[in-house]
């Protein structure tokens, strides 16, 4: 790292480093507030002794005793309500000190006091003060460990050091945001009220370790390729995540599911598929009609189309731009707008209740059309046609035999995509089928919820990964085409 690169990394971890010793919350004293409560209850307690006082005055029923003896009581109901109000007074004149905090030396105020109530009624949040503490020094030592490391490194271009350094430097920032955020969470019993957060020290802490991190990435290299390791595995542990929660929850019961997420797979599996079992989910007849509808839809889509993208490339016919201009719009019409008139088509063609419905017209792809025409405009060059024209080699055979091969990335690219599609494909098969033995996967599952008394949502869970496991295995089948068409792709000649 260059000398002038390492004095600004420098000057803004000290930054961060410094704004972890000034005040960043204030726990402003709202006793004025706490009081609102007890003096709304004291002013019907007035009111309402002072409502019989003048019942009784009125009735003329009650002597004179009486009626003293409610005056008296009314005065003694109205002298604590003028003391509460005086009491509200004076705190809401203390109330702009508050108490203040720093993140370190990381320990609160002792007036404040940690409200259990609050704690244990929450569940969106539960509070750790230990935790909170130990993330805030190990937010200061990774930032000063990070400014160490990166000394000690020298001006050397590649070093250990500077990648520990950049690596502690990214934890130091997590856990110096999860200490701000919690902060800004912690219950306090009254009179505290929640911690009003410093914006100016927490732009210091928050400002100061990412610049200077920044700094660090871009100045050197094996820092830098290190971090987009790092990236690149937390998206891939995004994408993933979702699909073994999914799983995990097929293992589960309603009851666990309900009470929040859990990556450990359960051991209700075995029950989960009885009551699948027990509600007609019958898996044999889903994946029968779900794989020939969408394997079959998608060999048809993806060659034709293919085929109508080869003839608009190839050849040069007058009306060509139109047509293609025709396709292009198409992609504009929305599914839902031409469901009805679909339905029609199919019910006068005697093709409800046929599985070719949803077979014959995926031909017609606009889309893949739309996709094939722009990946043959980047790899298809036309000698290769006229080379094999010259040769003698029909046009069926030159497409199927010379274009098809090029174009083996792009049809399992939307292979994969129109299988999903057509698997995943519910308003339709809805409008065609009414023969149980023809329901998909995704009409069994949606069926499950029927029962408005009890949702059994482990069995659901258990339907939805059988319904996504065979897209989960079609796409890695595929993958490895679509990587390589990358590939080929980004080397020129």
């Amino acid at each position: 790292m260059k000398t002038t690169r390492k004095i600004i990394f420098l000057v803004f971890i000290a930054i961060a480093i410094l704004g972890m010793f000034l005040p960043i919350a204030t726990f402003n004293d709202n006793s004025a507030n706490s009081m609102a409560a007890d003096i709304e209850k004291q002013q019907g307690k007035v009111d309402s002794a002072a409502t019989q006082l003048q019942r009784w005055i009125d009735g003329g029923k009650k002597s004179e005793a009486d009626i003293q003896k409610q005056r008296d009581k009314v005065q003694k109901e109205q002298d604590k309500l003028d003391a509460l109000l005086a009491e509200q007074a004076a705190a809401s004149g203390d109330e702009a000190g508050g108490l203040s905090y720093s993140l370190l030396p990381g320990k609160l105020p002792e007036e404040l006091e940690l409200d259990m109530v609050v704690v244990n009624q929450s569940k969106g949040y539960v509070w750790h003060p230990d935790a909170f503490y130990v993330c805030s020094w190990a937010a200061f030592g990774c930032f000063v460990l990070a400014a160490v490391l990166v000394v000690l490194a020298g001006n050397k271009d590649v070093s250990k050091l500077y990648t520990v350094s950049s690596f502690l430097h990214l934890i130091g920032i997590f856990m110096a945001v999860y200490s701000i955020l919690s902060l800004s969470a912690f219950p306090v019993k009254l009179p505290y009220g929640s911690a009003a957060l410093h914006t100016l020290t927490v732009v210091m802490i928050l400002a100061g370790a990412i610049i200077s991190f920044c700094v660090h990435v871009q100045g050197v290299h094996n820092s830098k390729r290190s971090m987009i390791y790092v990236f690149c595995t937390f998206l891939s542990a995004l994408a993933i995540v979702p699909f073994w929660i999914m799983i995990v929850n097929a293992t589960r019961t309603s009851g666990q599911i309900q009470n929040g997420v859990s990556l450990i797979p359960g051991s209700f599996l075995q029950n989960n598929w009885n009551v699948l079992a027990s509600k007609g989910f019958d898996v044999s007849i889903g994946f029968k009609n779900s794989a020939i509808i969408a394997f079959g839809s998608t060999i048809l889509s993806v060659y034709f189309s293919a085929m109508t993208a080869y003839g608009f490339k190839v050849y040069n016919f007058k009306g060509n731009k139109f047509l293609y201009a025709v396709v292009l719009a198409i992609l504009m019409v929305p599914g839902q707008v031409t469901g009805t008139g679909f339905f029609m088509f199919m019910y006068q063609l005697h093709l409800v209740n046929n599985r070719l419905a949803l077979i014959i017209p995926s031909i017609a792809a606009a889309s893949t059309v739309f996709f094939f025409r722009q990946y043959l405009e980047a790899n298809l060059q036309l000698s290769l046609v006229e080379a094999a024209r010259i040769d003698g080699c029909g046009e069926f055979r030159t497409f199927n035999r010379i274009i098809l091969p090029i174009m083996v990335p792009a049809m399992a690219t939307m292979a994969i995509m129109a299988v999903i599609g057509a698997w995943n494909n519910y308003l339709t098969p809805l409008m065609l089928f009414t023969d149980p033995s023809l329901k998909t996967l995704p009409m069994m599952v949606q069926e499950l919820r029927g029962d408005i008394y009890r949702t059994e949502y482990g069995s659901i869970y258990l339907g939805l990964t059988l319904t996504a496991l065979p897209l989960i295995i079609v796409y890695f089948a595929f993958s490895k085409y679509i990587i390589a068409g990358v590939a080929l792709g980004g080397v020129k000649e």
